[in-house]
């Protein structure tokens, strides 16, 4: 009947503090005795409330109208100080079952929270009971509006951040495939080649043929500097992507995330040397990787231009940077360093865009 117990429900029994005043009520306020089983009764709704399984949906929704029976009854007829209770309903609302503004649960606090403050202003004669009310009230719609939004936006962040880690572990796989492709292409013939010119050398060396041993040897040892070559470009190729390859791969990545893409590319990029490729790589992922992580966008344009010099601009319609501190895009700075080049935040919102230009590293 009840749920496991989760680290976050002491959380709930520091608000039974409050209850010293309605039990305490009876003594020191002279509130009727029999107050005392409906304040008792109400703290018990509040624990059950709190760890009873979702599964019991009635029996929660009974101790739901119980506890707004009791502070509505409360506050009208016994004190009206005891309209502040609506902020157990309200921790219960955002934080117990995270409820939609349509739940019963939500409409049924809004209708007793306006009711029990309406009686207070319209209903009582005493002017600091109407203040209290009024007061009151904003103040438990203001508590739970930030608590609401709070979560809200911590649950986003949560839902972002996985995201971010199945991309990147989807990135991580893509590349490993990358490169097991690459070995596999390169290597796997050259060793099968190996393998049969080692194994003919054996069968013309058994037959004392050592002009044939000496001919497939020789065929062996080309193979085998060839494929130390081939080994090198390898290796030198898994140190950057191709701007094709990274366009590639940005489209999958963006593909994930549910953002539309659009890519003008002007530039030949076989022309360009191994360092200005590099430099562009890094670049193109920096900057759409903070649009994956960071913008919250649904549609991004990436321009490559040739015109003396290679200008990238990336564009997109998400929430853009916040005020502006000359610290930005630092790793795309520090990259450029190493080229001519300069970043530049053609507009940091509504939309977003970023151009870098390069004008060293070309070749003719």
């Amino acid at each position: 009947m009840f749920r496991a117990f989760q680290k976050t429900d002491p959380l709930y029994y520091v608000g039974l503090v409050f209850m010293v005043f309605p039990l305490g009520g009876v003594a020191w306020f002279g509130y009727p005795s029999w107050t005392l089983i409906l304040s008792t009764l109400f703290a018990l709704a509040y624990i059950i409330i709190i760890h009873i399984k979702d599964s019991y949906r009635k029996t929660i929704a009974f101790l739901w109208f119980y506890l707004l029976f009791y502070i509505i009854f409360m506050t009208t007829q016994i004190e009206g100080s005891m309209m502040w209770f609506f902020f157990y309903l309200g921790n219960l609302l955002t934080y117990r079952f995270e409820d939609s503004n349509r739940s019963y649960r939500f409409v049924t606090f809004l209708i007793g929270l306006f009711g029990t403050a309406s009686f207070g202003i319209f209903f009582v004669d005493i002017l600091t009971v109407k203040l209290m009310s009024i007061v009151i009230c904003l103040f438990i719609l203001s508590m739970v509006y930030f608590q609401r939004k709070s979560l809200m936006e911590d649950r986003i962040q949560q839902k972002i951040y996985q995201q971010n880690k199945t991309i990147n572990l989807l990135a991580a796989e893509n590349e490993r495939n990358r490169i097991g492709r690459d070995l596999h292409d390169s290597l796997g013939h050259t060793f099968a080649m190996m393998t049969l010119k080692t194994e003919l050398a054996l069968k013309q060396l058994d037959k004392e043929n050592l002009t044939a041993v000496r001919k497939e040897l020789e065929e062996l040892n080309q193979i085998s500097k060839k494929s130390m070559k081939d080994v090198r470009q390898l290796v030198n190729n898994l140190k950057y992507r191709t701007v094709t390859e990274e366009l590639d791969n940005i489209r999958e990545m963006f593909a994930l995330s549910g953002i539309a893409l659009e890519v003008e590319n002007t530039v030949n990029t076989n022309q360009l040397s191994p360092v200005i490729q590099s430099s562009i790589t890094m670049i193109l992922r920096e900057l759409t990787t903070n649009i994956i992580k960071h913008a919250k966008a649904s549609h991004c344009q990436i321009s490559l231009q040739r015109a003396g010099s290679i200008i990238i601009q990336v564009t997109d319609d998400g929430r853009g940077f916040p005020p502006l501190t000359g610290q930005e895009l630092h790793s795309i700075k520090e990259r450029l360093q190493l080229v001519k080049g300069q970043v530049d935040i053609l507009s940091p919102t509504n939309p977003t865009s970023i151009r870098v230009i390069l004008e060293e590293g070309e070749l003719p």
